[in-house]
């Protein structure tokens, strides 16, 4: 699979996506049809595409989470906050995959991050609707998992607006238990007011 792709479309809300997957990052064995990327520094991270893919990912999540509370969501705040604190995603404190598939389009993404000395928090599990059902959900979930137990972590948590029905699904295929609010949960400590309308997961690694 070729290292740089230079092509560019247009999702459904008319965002210019820049298909392309940088020459710098670690590959990383995925599943086959896919190229992983895992960072290791901001500079190595391509910028345009994943900005643009974090939007699709929050406007999405806004979109179920305004169905389901009746609450609109700005999430504008959440990405700005994302890409100043992105090194918290970064080695040595987490982890951050995009997924590109055979025909060079950025189908998946994936962060970890430590929130205290023993638990990770996975944030920003989106896989595109044309390559759910490949296992590649289960793929970054896994991989994170596996990061955080490299880094020494015993717990991971995670949360899923209300009306997501794949992400619970998941997450309870692959051991997580259903979970109060977590209070140290970066949705809790940084966007308080959306929490009601969150649920929230935990699995000892």
């Amino acid at each position: 699979m070729a290292q740089i792709f230079n092509q560019y479309e247009t999702n459904e809300d008319g965002i210019l996506l820049e298909a392309r997957a940088s020459a710098q990052g670690q590959d990383v064995p995925c599943l086959h049809g896919f190229l992983a990327r895992k960072y290791r520094s901001v500079a190595e991270i391509p910028y345009e595409p994943a900005n643009a893919f974090l939007h699709e990912y929050i406007a999405t999540q806004a979109e179920v989470y305004e169905r389901e509370t009746g609450i609109k969501v700005d999430g504008l705040g959440h990405i700005e906050g994302f890409w100043t604190h992105v090194d918290r995603v970064l080695p040595p404190l987490g982890s951050f995959y995009l997924i590109w598939n055979d025909d060079h389009r950025l189908v998946g993404t994936g962060a970890m991050r430590r929130v205290d000395e023993t638990t990770g928090e996975m944030k920003h599990l989106y896989v595109r609707p044309e390559a759910r059902g490949t296992g590649l959900g289960r793929w970054l979930v896994d991989q994170r998992i596996r990061d955080a137990q490299t880094l020494g972590l015993k717990c991971m948590i995670a949360d899923t607006v209300r009306g997501n029905v794949e992400m619970p699904a998941l997450y309870k295929n692959l051991g997580f238990e259903e979970t109060a609010p977590n209070q140290i949960s970066t949705s809790v400590n940084v966007t308080p007011e959306v929490a009601a309308g969150l649920r929230f997961f935990r699995k000892q690694i």
